[in-house]
């Protein structure tokens, strides 16, 4: 079972959420799925907000979260999708207890 969940809300700037999941693919999605530990990655588009997104993290180990925060690819998304965006993301940090389909 994973160690650590993740769901991070967050917000663009107008008309600029396929801009930031562009980034994201661009820059973090290669380093999802080259992350073993990083079990489950999922983003959301918002139904309710065309410019709201909601992403949605497994890792194995709280240690495989830490090393991708401190990653230059996260430091290189952040500095290109930053601006797009419509003030801080929400996040929420939890530890999973139970799960189906995982």
């Amino acid at each position: 079972m994973a160690e650590l969940a993740l769901v991070i809300k967050s917000k663009a700037q107008s008309g600029k959420r396929d801009a930031v999941r562009a980034l994201y693919e661009e820059h973090l999605a290669p380093l999802a799925e080259s992350n073993e530990a990083q079990e489950v990655v999922v983003w959301c588009d918002d139904d309710q907000d065309p410019d709201a997104f909601v992403l949605f993290e497994l890792y194995a180990e709280r240690s495989a979260f830490e090393a991708n925060a401190g990653s230059p690819a996260f430091g290189a998304y952040m500095a290109a999708a930053g601006p797009l965006l419509a003030g801080q993301p929400e996040v929420q940090m939890a530890t999973p207890r139970w799960s189906t389909g995982v």
